[in-house]
């Protein structure tokens, strides 16, 4: 009984934990800059800095200075400057 109420626990923190690290994020907006490490996009007075990894990916649009596209990264991956209502989808 008590390796089942073991596993249990276990299972549910596996769980929580892929829960937790492995959101992923995606922001909608106007690209300002691109550079092979980092894509910069402005959503209304937000602008949001998007690392380039091998998660990322451009969903709807083409990735280049002055388009609107939406990215998907990880949710370490991409941090908002400024203020305002972006949107950021989870």
């Amino acid at each position: 009984m008590k390796i089942k109420k073991l596993a249990a626990m276990m299972m549910a923190a596996v769980l929580a934990a892929n829960a937790a690290f492995g959101q992923t994020v995606s922001v909608t907006g106007t690209v300002a800059a691109v550079t092979d490490a980092l894509i910069t996009m402005t959503s209304g007075k937000d602008m949001w800095l998007i690392k380039r990894t091998s998660t990322t990916t451009v969903t709807t649009g083409t990735l280049s200075v002055g388009s609107m596209v939406t990215v998907q990264c990880a949710s370490g991956d991409v941090t908002k400057q400024g203020t305002g209502d972006a949107q950021k989808k989870e």
